[in-house]
């Protein structure tokens, strides 16, 4: 059984990157806008197995970096590869990343924040989430944002 490795993602894996999101946005040219200033300034960690991508994490600072705050935009593994741990590897290797981050502008990553749905199928990234130490902050009815379909929970890390 090979595990998982994980890395920054960079310009050289944009193809891979890429690859992963076709099906998820309507366009190569969509994703490719939204994903690009992440992985240009490696705010992507991605989990690779057998050369790979099984799953990412991406983040992004929020506001100006002395608030010591960023965000997680987007966390997936493969379902194959899920309860193997590597959502809690892509999550410590991304705050080990944001603090590296921070600390270049001179500042300390106090919080970290996500949204993730209420439903079933976000169950697991929830108790993933907890596990990790967030806690929810707030709770965002459905429709009051981009979420039709069902309320939305902010979860912060406090470091």
């Amino acid at each position: 059984m090979t595990a998982a490795h994980i890395d920054v993602i960079t310009l050289r894996h944009r193809a891979e990157f890429f690859k992963a999101y076709e099906h998820v946005y309507s366009s190569k040219q969509e994703a490719e806008t939204y994903y690009g200033r992440f992985i240009e300034n490696g705010w992507v960690s991605g989990a690779w197995k057998n050369k790979e991508l099984i799953g990412v994490l991406t983040w992004t600072p929020r506001e100006d970096v002395k608030h010591g705050l960023a965000e997680i935009i987007d966390l997936w593994v493969r379902a194959e590869e899920r309860q193997k741990g590597i959502g809690g590897r892509l999550i410590d290797h991304s705050v080990i990343q944001m603090q590296k981050y921070f600390q270049r502008f001179g500042a300390t990553l106090r919080k970290v924040m996500l949204f993730t749905g209420t439903g079933e199928r976000f169950l697991a990234a929830r108790s993933l989430y907890e596990k990790k130490g967030f806690n929810v902050v707030a709770r965002i009815p459905r429709n009051a944002l981009d979420n039709p379909d069902e309320d939305y929970l902010v979860y912060v890390l406090e470091l």
